[in-house]
């Protein structure tokens, strides 16, 4: 269990994240509703509450999300399909090197149904169905020169669980004659310890993945004016992760016959290059219960509030690495590892708040505040990792804040057939000392095909940088305390800065059904 432990925490923290500070422990925000490494919750929803929060109003079928009593306010039955597409564009610079990199991804937003009972005054409704609200994408590209590190500084760090198939393959072997510590296979055979020439770096990076919510819901007009509605459900997530982490001795500065290929007890060859990929693979499943309320302060403007409970997600894992050293005489060594881990995180509480201005001679405008205290998250492993877990959850509490994520959304009717809208949303970072703020910005149009069927659009453009994403941890020797006694790494990191794009482009069909 402790190998696993390790290889959990060192896949995540060699992720190409969305600040260095983020990649020191576990980071179970990584699956955690709304808070992969590049952002939260992406209020995904359906093409109308992508734009209007439906915090205090009533759109799209997924408002339920934001306030499962919006839903007591749709006065006609109909079901809905929507599918959604996402792309994600990033520019990364790396050691002098801007690179952009681009992926994309197409999958079904929503699907489901919203009955409205008929009655004599006042309103029940229910629903059930299935809403996308989170969504993992990210491809990231480095290249460069870099004559200071190197990936295989990983490698050496005690207790990392790339260090046997590292070894198994000359990324690192014995530091001296002692072997008793370990060091890069580029900083070996030097007049001097630790000496390098540099190699050169290639990377790319590919994060893909969904969540989604299978709930019921139930919503009435509880007195005049006065909506409550409460939903139960499932959320179920899947998340890939992928590195693939090449280095090259370009220009032979290391040609040494150091490396015994053939095993007949003499040094023949040095590394030409070394090969790291490396994939995470992980699925989550959690229950879900949300409750909330809207007022009628008049005909035309409500207010609303809403609650969601914790959640504890039940994470299954399963983390692939694989590292290749083709030498200058063309022989080559392979090993991988392969492991599989679960454990659980509890994902803290959500309060919405927000208001809405309905109908007002074809106009109509939603707001919302969202309210969320990240630091509330706690991991939770098997019992004899009680030590593990108490690390994790007090670097959670230590550096994880709460934040008010702010959306907003106006539409104006053109016609009975025919809905333009634009919204607007700020997302804070989450951490108390990395300033990463995400700004979104939505249009949708919805227009009427026939009497008993809408189609609606929606698109989401989201965009933040990061000046510090790290790209890998190393170990950092002290070689003035040689030959005397072994050194000890400090563990560093090699940064790059980040420049992202993302676009969710949404396409919901809605018949009625009376």
């Amino acid at each position: 269990m402790k190998r696993i432990i390790l290889c959990l925490a060192a896949a995540l923290m060699l992720m190409v994240s969305q600040a260095a500070h983020a990649q020191e422990a576990v980071n179970p925000l990584l699956y955690s509703y709304q808070a992969v490494q590049f952002g939260d919750q992406n209020v995904s929803h359906d093409p109308v509450t992508l734009v209007m929060p439906g915090t205090a109003f009533s759109g799209g079928f997924s408002s339920y999300l934001d306030n499962p009593a919006s839903a007591a306010l749709f006065d006609e039955s109909f079901g809905e399909f929507g599918l959604s597409f996402r792309q994600v564009d990033e520019q990364s610079l790396f050691l002098n090197n801007r690179i952009s990199f681009d992926d994309n991804q197409i999958g079904i937003s929503n699907l489901g149904f919203v009955y409205s009972f008929p009655t004599v005054r006042g309103s029940l409704v229910m629903g059930a169905g299935y809403s996308q609200h989170s969504f993992y994408n990210r491809a990231m590209s480095v290249s460069g020169r870099n004559n200071q590190t190197t990936i295989t500084d990983a490698f050496k760090i005690p207790g990392s669980p790339y260090a046997d198939i590292a070894f198994n393959t000359f990324a690192i072997d014995y530091g001296d004659e002692f072997e008793d510590w370990d060091e890069s296979i580029f900083r070996i055979g030097f007049n001097d310890f630790g000496d390098f020439r540099g190699i050169s770096q290639e990377a790319e990076i590919i994060e893909r993945g969904r969540g989604g919510d299978f709930s019921a819901f139930l919503a009435t007009e509880f007195m005049e004016n006065l909506m409550v509605g409460a939903s139960i459900g499932i959320q179920s997530g899947r998340y890939n992760y992928e590195r693939i982490f090449l280095e090259i001795d370009e220009f032979n500065d290391y040609n040494r016959n150091i490396i015994d290929s053939n095993e007949d007890g003499q040094g023949d060859t040095d590394i030409d290059n070394i090969l790291l990929d490396e994939v995470l693979r992980s699925e989550y499943l959690s229950f879900t219960a949300r409750i909330g309320a809207i007022f009628k302060l008049s005909e035309f403007f409500n207010i609303g509030a809403s609650y969601t409970f914790p959640s504890k997600l039940n994470v299954d894992e399963e983390f692939d690495a694989r590292i290749k050293s083709t030498f200058n005489n063309g022989v080559e060594f392979e090993d991988e590892l392969l492991t599989e881990f679960n454990y659980s995180v509890t994902a803290p509480a959500r309060i919405n708040v927000g208001a809405a201005i309905v109908d007002l001679a074809g106009f109509n405008a939603s707001v919302s505040a969202e309210y969320v205290d990240y630091s509330k998250t706690r991991i939770e492993f098997d019992a004899d990792e009680f030590e593990e877990q108490r690390n994790e959850n007090n670097f959670i509490r230590d550096n994880y804040t709460d934040v008010w994520n702010l959306r907003g959304g106006i539409a104006v009717d053109v016609t009975n057939a025919l809905t333009l809208r634009a919204g607007y949303g700020l997302r804070p970072s989450r951490f108390r000392d990395i300033d990463i703020e995400m700004q979104q910005f939505s249009a949708g149009i919805g227009f009427g095909l026939t009497p008993a069927t809408r189609l609606e659009l929606g698109a989401q453009y989201t965009m933040w940088n990061e000046n510090q994403s790290t790209v890998y941890e190393y170990g950092e020797y002290d070689y003035t305390v040689l030959p005397n006694e072994a050194p000890f790494p400090v563990v560093q990191s090699e940064f790059a800065g980040r420049e992202v794009n993302r676009l969710q482009v949404m396409a919901t069909l809605r018949f009625k059904f009376n």
